[in-house]
């Protein structure tokens, strides 16, 4: 049961984690709009857009954030609790080690749960909103970011595509040509791909709507400017000498697509799955999913990683050794955790080893530590 010394050992945990959290988030939103300013007056980019922006993009820093602050926060409320001698009163009325150890697991499964609903629900629609009103301001284009993919509009013709991935290959294209309120044609391709200065588009299916008929043809691939030359539909007068637009932007596809991590899990299993079934490499979107999972796990293991500290001085240093310990072990954790993930993965290892494999070797720091200290 969650008793009384369990609540109090936990208020103590989240009110510090969660003032930790606060203040680191607040320290990155500043620096955040420090660096959207350099974008103010692009187009109708103005100092509410970027301030709206960095708002929009809380949730994710708070996401990124969240391990490094329970490890602070564990830390100095923890650390509170021995320097008050609090933590030696218990122990000396017969409340063990594994007891307090008990009360900060707990209060850490409860703090895991707070982040996985974060990083689930509240910061994938935030980052999609913030990219799209981002996008709109700077490049007035229109487009629109749902449950049904990428929406964009490219001269007469409207874009939609299925997938934007990490290298901005895009999977599962639709193209839509409409003129005088009808739609003349369509074009499915199953990827497109940037090949110098043009899309080269695969497996390509188009659909001619004319007025007596309807014909349907299939391409095995075709670069998008002579896929545009031969399908468009009677050029409208001035229309010859135009230049063709882009199917999409690289700049475009850079300022909206929303970057893997900050996908939900259910996101990156459906994309993992899509490309499994087109045969597509997905290692990359994989070791998305796996630190994904990997997140909220994190959590739990900063407050373990806490404790060895905690109770080899329960008497000695103050709050400042505690904050600068907290802040190299949240360094060294994030640096680690880039690089194996990355080597681990450039070398051929399984995505989910890759991404788990920091938070082992963090856990296994902290069982000893703990077994030394208690």
């Amino acid at each position: 049961m969650f008793g009384t010394l369990d609540r109090y050992i936990g208020r103590s945990i989240l009110v510090t984690s969660l003032l930790v959290l606060m203040t680191l988030v607040a320290l990155a939103s500043i620096f955040g709009f420090i660096g959207e300013l350099d974008d103010v007056g692009k187009g109708s980019y103005k100092v509410l857009d970027a301030a709206q922006y960095v708002f929009l993009t809380i949730p994710g820093k708070a996401y990124l954030l969240f391990a490094p602050a329970v490890l602070l926060g564990s830390l100095l409320g923890l650390g509170a609790l021995a320097s008050n001698s609090e933590l030696t009163v218990m122990r000396a009325a017969g409340i063990s080690g594994g007891r307090i150890i008990r009360a900060v697991v707990v209060t850490g499964v409860g703090l895991m749960l707070i982040i996985a609903l974060l990083g689930e629900t509240v910061m994938p629609k935030a980052e999609q909103i913030a990219e799209e009103l981002r996008l709109t301001a700077l490049e007035k284009r229109l487009s629109v970011k749902g449950n049904k993919g990428l929406w964009l509009k490219s001269a007469d013709r409207f874009v939609n595509i299925g997938t934007v991935m990490p290298d901005f290959t895009l999977l599962d294209v639709t193209v839509q040509q409409v003129r005088n309120n009808a739609v003349t044609m369509a074009m499915r391709a199953a990827r497109a791909s940037q090949e110098e200065s043009d899309w080269l588009l695969e497996d390509i299916e188009i659909t001619r709507i004319e007025s007596e008929k309807v014909s349907t043809e299939r391409i095995e691939s075709m670069f998008w400017k002579d896929f545009v030359r031969r399908n468009t539909v009677t050029l409208l007068d001035g229309e010859q000498n135009k230049p063709i637009a882009d199917l999409v932007s690289a700049d475009v596809l850079k300022s909206i697509s929303v970057s893997p991590e900050s996908l939900s899990a259910m996101n990156l299993y459906d994309q993992i799955q899509y490309l499994k079934s087109n045969q597509l490499d997905s290692r990359r979107i994989e070791l998305a999913f796996w630190v994904k999972i990997a997140s909220p796990l994190s959590t739990l293991v900063m407050l373990m990683l806490s404790l060895p500290f905690v109770f080899a001085s329960q008497r000695s240093g103050g709050a400042g050794q505690k904050i600068f310990i907290g802040i190299m072990l949240g360094i060294v954790y994030v640096l680690l955790n880039k690089v194996l993930t990355q080597l681990a993965l450039a070398s051929g290892l399984s995505p989910a080893f890759s991404a788990l494999l920091p938070l082992l070797c963090f856990l296994v720091v902290a069982v000893i530590g703990i077994k030394r200290t208690t």
